[in-house]
């Protein structure tokens, strides 16, 4: 199979460990390392403000409260502490620039942390790295929902299926399975750039 588009993540993809920044953080708060993600993903309050943020329906203000609050810590600049520390990964530049030389359009798709303080995206010229960039608060939808999936792959000008998506949220992938997208769990640096490389017939 020949694939002409790259579709990748932002936050623990294009940047470093997005997982073990909110676990340092965790702990810097003394917490446990994976209070912030339980929070996320077991507490009904927090996926439904975690939810809402994604799709730009309440401010990060908003967010940052309500996260605080379930964490028991101190909400201002919740977010700039949390994740202040993503710095970008030149191999994964890198990779874009050697993919787009080989004629592979390479698209962001990333689930934001919508409009505040905190910009994720702040120093990256992400026009100029990317053929397309999909940020879900503008778009309004959210990884996994499939519809952003293809909103991606359209705006690359590309059928999904001859698409690679990476993502280093399991969770994310399965979406884009369905849709015929080569996939790639994200979780390590070095696996990932080889499995994309592998996939692209990048030397």
């Amino acid at each position: 199979m020949s694939y002409g588009g790259l579709i990748l993540d932002f936050g623990g993809v294009v940047t470093t460990d997005l997982f073990a920044e909110l676990s340092a953080f965790c702990v810097r708060e003394g917490l446990a390392p994976d209070a912030f993600v339980r929070v996320l993903r077991d507490s009904d309050e927090g996926r439904a403000a975690f939810e809402a943020v994604e799709m730009g329906r309440i401010p990060q203000r908003d967010f940052e409260i309500a996260i605080a609050r379930l964490l028991g810590v101190d909400d201002r600049g919740m977010l700039t502490r949390a994740l202040g520390g993503l710095r970008p990964r030149p191999r994964v530049l890198d990779l874009i620039s050697r993919a787009r030389a080989a004629g592979v359009l390479v698209g962001l798709l990333s689930n934001s942390w919508g409009d505040g303080e905190y910009d994720p995206y702040d120093g990256y010229d992400l026009d100029a790295i990317f053929d397309a960039v999909v940020i879900s608060g503008d778009a309004e939808m959210r990884k996994p929902d499939p519809a952003i999936y293809l909103l991606a792959a359209s705006e690359l000008g590309i059928p999904p299926q001859e698409c690679v998506f990476a993502d280093d949220t399991a969770a994310n992938l399965g979406s884009a399975e369905t849709l015929g997208m080569a996939t790639v769990h994200f979780a390590d640096l070095d696996a990932g750039i080889s499995e994309i490389r592998r996939l692209l017939g990048l030397s």
